[in-house]
Parts: structure tokens; sequence; C-alpha cells
């Protein structure tokens, strides 16, 4: 199944903790055991979710899981670079 156009796996957490929770950035970094730089880079999408920070969330988050998280990127990170593959120019390696 493909996806197109999925969300950064960041605008969920944004979804979830700042819109959802009404926490603000400060507070979530805080809760997650993150500095505020960290937790804002993912919600802008200048991140991914790391595995660290996918248990992070899902300590912090019920009903989640770190597979959930991690899930979330691949499949965020796959459509990202087949969207941008006429920017990538491989030669194959020759049969030895």
């Amino acid at each position: 199944m493909t996806i197109h156009n999925p969300l950064h796996p960041g605008e969920i957490v944004h979804n979830i903790l700042i819109e959802g929770a009404g926490l603000s950035v400060t507070e979530a970094a805080h809760k997650l055991g993150v500095n505020r730089t960290t937790l804002s880079r993912l919600l802008n999408g200048h991140t991914g979710i790391s595995a660290e920070m996918a248990f992070r969330l899902s300590q912090f988050l019920p009903n989640t899981d770190m597979t959930l998280w991690m899930n979330l990127q691949r499949d965020y990170d796959i459509w990202y670079v087949k969207k941008n593959l006429s920017k990538i120019h491989i030669k194959p390696l020759k049969a030895a």
C-alpha cells in the first residue's frame, strides 16, 4: 500500500502533545526528558523520531509502543526518498 504525502511524525507528536494535551513545547520536552531544542526540531520536521525518542514517547503516551513510532518514521522516510528519486543518481555495481 502506497501512502501519499504522509504527515511527518513530528506533526503527529505535535497534534497529540501540544494541541491535544495542551502542553507547551518546554513542558512536553521536560516530561519526555529531552531538551526543548530536541523536541522542537522534531515537531517542526527538522529531525525524525529516533529509537530513543520512540521509547520515550511510548513510555509517556499510553497505548503506544516503540514499534508504532518507528513505523511512522520508516513509512515517512520511504515516502520521502521515493518522492525525491530523481535527485539520486547511482550506477549499479557490475557483477564480479
